[in-house]
Order: C-alpha cells, then sequence, then structure tokens
C-alpha cells in the first residue's frame, strides 16, 4: 500500500476518534453554559492555542488566497459549532449523530453541481451504503429522547451543507497552502469575533457563580485545543491528500467510536451494531476506491 494511503486511512480513523467524542464534551459543556456560550468558547480557544503558528502561516500564504480561507473558516469553523449547539438543546445526540452522516451526501452533490466533478456511481453507492450503516447504528444504539423537538435536528442538517462546501472548497483552492496555516489564518478572523460575543453574555457571572463552570470550561478547551484547532488541521490534510468526499466519510466512523464509549461504560451491544459497522466500512471502501 502506497505512504500516502497509510496516511490518509489513518488520519481518518484519528478523526473518527477525535469527533466521535466531541458530542460528549459538548453535552458537558451545555450543562453550564448556552449553546451560543459553548460554541463561541470553542471557537476562542482554539484560536488561542493557535497562536504560536501566526508568523508561519503569514509567511506562507499569498495575500490572494487570504478570502477563500475566510470562507473556509466560516463554513467549516465558524457556523457548525453554533448550529450543533443549539441543535442539541433540543435533539438527543443520538439524532445529531445520524444527522451529520449527511455530510458526504451532501460533498458528493456539491462536488457535482458547483464543482463539475465526474459523476461516479461507484462514489454514489459507497454514500448510500455508508449512510445506511450509521443509520442502523444509531437507530439500534441510542433511541431518541421522549419529548424532543426533531425540527431542531434541520440546524444539523445545515451544519452538514456547511461542512460539505467546506470540504470542497479545501480541495479546489487550498490544495498547496500547509494545513496549519489553513486552520491558523481561519480561526485568527473568526475567533475575535467569537470573544467579542462572549463579553455581551453572561459568561464571567456564571464563571463567578456556578461552581461546574471551571470544570465544564476546561472540558470546552479539551473540544476547542483537539476536536476543533488539531481537528481541524488533521481534516485539511487529509482533504489534501485524497478527495472531499473520502475525507467527508468520517462522519460514518464516527458512530462507530460512539458505540465503543458505550461498551466501555457497559452497555449491550448485539449483532446489529457490527452489521451497522461493517456496512459503514465498505461505504468508505467505496468511497475510497480508484
Amino acid at each position: 500500500m502506497p505512504k500516502q494511503s497509510v496516511q490518509s486511512w489513518l488520519l481518518l480513523a484519528v478523526l473518527a476518534v477525535i469527533w466521535g467524542s466531541s458530542f460528549i464534551l459538548m453535552k458537558k459543556g451545555l450543562v453550564v453554559f448556552s449553546s451560543n456560550q459553548v460554541a463561541a468558547l470553542r471557537i476562542f480557544i482554539a484560536m488561542l492555542g493557535l497562536l504560536p503558528f501566526v508568523w508561519y502561516s503569514f509567511k506562507r500564504v499569498a495575500r490572494k488566497d487570504y478570502g477563500v480561507l475566510i470562507l473556509v473558516a466560516i463554513f467549516g469553523s465558524g457556523m457548525p459549532p453554533f448550529l450543533f449547539t443549539y441543535a442539541q438543546t433540543q435533539i438527543s445526540s443520538a439524532l445529531a449523530g445520524l444527522l451529520n452522516a449527511l455530510t458526504p451526501l451532501f460533498t458528493f452533490l456539491f462536488g457535482l453541481l458547483i464543482w463539475k466533478l465526474v459523476f461516479n456511481w461507484q462514489k454514489l453507492a459507497g454514500v448510500v451504503i455508508g449512510l445506511v450503516g450509521a443509520i442502523g447504528l444509531i437507530l439500534f444504539s441510542a433511541p431518541l429522547e421522549a419529548g424532543s423537538n426533531n425540527w431542531f435536528g434541520l440546524f444539523v442538517v445545515l451544519a452538514t451543507a456547511s461542512y460539505a462546501f467546506n470540504a470542497n472548497l479545501i480541495k479546489q483552492y487550498c490544495q498547496n497552502i500547509p494545513p496549519i496555516a489553513i486552520s491558523t489564518i481561519g480561526f485568527i478572523f473568526i475567533g475575535p469575533l467569537a470573544g467579542a460575543y462572549l463579553l455581551t453574555t453572561d459568561f464571567f457571572h456564571i464563571m463567578r457563580t456556578d461552581a461546574n463552570a471551571p470544570q465544564a470550561l476546561f472540558l470546552i478547551a479539551i473540544l476547542a485545543l483537539i476536536g476543533t484547532a488539531l481537528a481541524n488541521i488533521l481534516y485539511f490534510r487529509l482533504t489534501q491528500l485524497t478527495d472531499a468526499l473520502f475525507a467527508s466519510t468520517v462522519t460514518y466512523l464516527i458512530p462507530i467510536v460512539a458505540i465503543l464509549w458505550g461498551i466501555w461504560d457497559g452497555e449491550t451491544v448485539d449483532w446489529t451494531y457490527f452489521v451497522g459497522m461493517l456496512l459503514i466500512l465498505c461505504g468508505v471502501y467505496l468511497t475510497s476506491k480508484k
């Protein structure tokens, strides 16, 4: 197997572990802070973590590329955190994880409609098979919460469309830009905006009065530094090595990580889980096969 292929699969696996663990961190943060505060903290702390790379990044990016990097920041890191956290105030994490698996389908559609990529039945089959597996895993692993407002799932759908558009932007216009520069410059643009927004909220009052706030902030910091800053860099590299569709199939592997967390936590697992995992892996293989 070529070295690039090994690196691509390794990046996909690492991203699945990181992002598959992000929902629990968001959930813990929402216990103390509002959905918008969690999203803004995620963006602002990620920017702080990338500050050491500012000089390196600006030296390696031409001014003509700043516009597309700002778009990448908005669609990949700016909008989705707010959409996901707001959705999770009314829907279960199971439904959020299910809808997140729509990302490869949107990636495939945007590639066809906007960037006129060549239609490929094999890749379409991979997207559909993987989506079926993801739906099966989510439905069997965690029932939807009673009394939830499923219409809020539309915010997750919008977030997946944003991720998909971003994946195609990276593949089409950022192929020769270092991944760390893509992420750093993007967060330098949106990070201060997130910080300014936090100043208009009761964030500091919560930190002073809620005994659980420090722990929640610590978990959000992990989400920001590992689940956002580091994960974005790895994702940009994966997109450059392969294509936007294969990179987006990481959303099919996220439910598998959630199932493994469930096993570790003592949840019951039956044969249907393994059928779902097999379908997902088949879908990923078809989308990546030349």
